[in-house]
């Protein structure tokens, strides 16, 4: 038979068989490489916190948020902040972050996303539609906004945290707020994060922590959750800004988001 590329012998099938099947071998090893290591124990139970937050129509939780931070002087230190969540899918979000030196808002309407300093009354928004997920991709994208806890309040969590994961283990059985959890554990390029999931009949997560291995003396990321709630529901008007007396509306300027330090909110 003539080679149909008329320069080189025809190889015989066996051959060609045993060539195709040490090919196919090659192509698996190296597709299994590319795959995350993660164990069944640890994806199932991300699996089981994704679907149960993904599929909820709405909810609010409080977080309680401790991060490290680096002095001028170089003593690094923890700073804390309260952040409630409010969530209406497919296209509603509030939230509020409080602290010592913080008191913002961010508002998600379905048509507009709008940013309040209560502090200093004054504000801004910028134009978005679609999903919650398309609304915090704009946001983040176009404008450097960083939705608080974002990978949370994604549609499909579970994708968005398997994202880039490189491994992943169940380290086991605890107790975080006197509830029973399991503690799970990842590792994803220059970071390392833990997720502990409330072994009830909700899988919600109970804590969050990311460990940046990048930056000088390894600071974290540390998010305490309480107060879940699936069952009030969140009516329009949540959603909905009114800028009080005074407030003062500036422009949000487009902007190619960079890559944030430790301090953004999102892993």
């Amino acid at each position: 038979m003539k080679n149909i590329f008329g320069r080189f012998p025809t190889v015989p099938v066996p051959v060609a068989w045993a060539v195709a099947a040490v090919a196919l071998s090659a192509a698996s090893a190296l597709a299994a490489e590319d795959e995350p290591k993660v164990d069944a124990r640890a994806d199932q139970w991300l699996h089981r916190m994704g679907d149960y937050l993904g599929h909820a129509k709405f909810f609010s939780v409080n977080a309680e948020i401790w991060q490290d931070v680096q002095l001028s002087s170089g003593q690094q230190v923890q700073a804390g902040r309260t952040i409630a969540l409010q969530v209406r899918r497919p296209n509603r979000l509030h939230t509020e972050v409080h602290s010592t030196r913080r008191n913002h808002e961010l508002i998600y309407d379905g048509d507009k996303i709008t940013l309040f300093n209560r502090a200093q009354n004054f504000y801004g928004s910028v134009r978005a539609n679609g999903s919650l997920d398309e609304a915090m991709d704009t946001a983040s994208e176009r404008f450097g906004i960083a939705m608080p806890l974002e990978d949370f309040l994604r549609s499909d969590p579970y994708h968005d945290f398997l994202h880039n994961v490189e491994s992943g283990s169940d380290i086991g059985p605890t107790t975080v707020m006197g509830k029973p959890c399991e503690h799970l554990a990842f590792t994803q390029g220059n970071i390392d994060w833990q997720v502990w999931i409330e072994s009830g009949a909700r899988a919600v997560p109970k804590k969050f922590v990311i460990t940046y291995k990048d930056e000088p003396g390894t600071p974290q990321f540390t998010a305490i959750f309480s107060k879940w709630d699936f069952t009030t529901s969140l009516p329009d008007y949540v959603f909905k800004f009114e800028p009080p007396p005074g407030a003062s509306k500036i422009a949000v300027k487009e902007m190619r988001a960079s890559v944030q330090p430790h301090h953004a909110e999102a892993k």
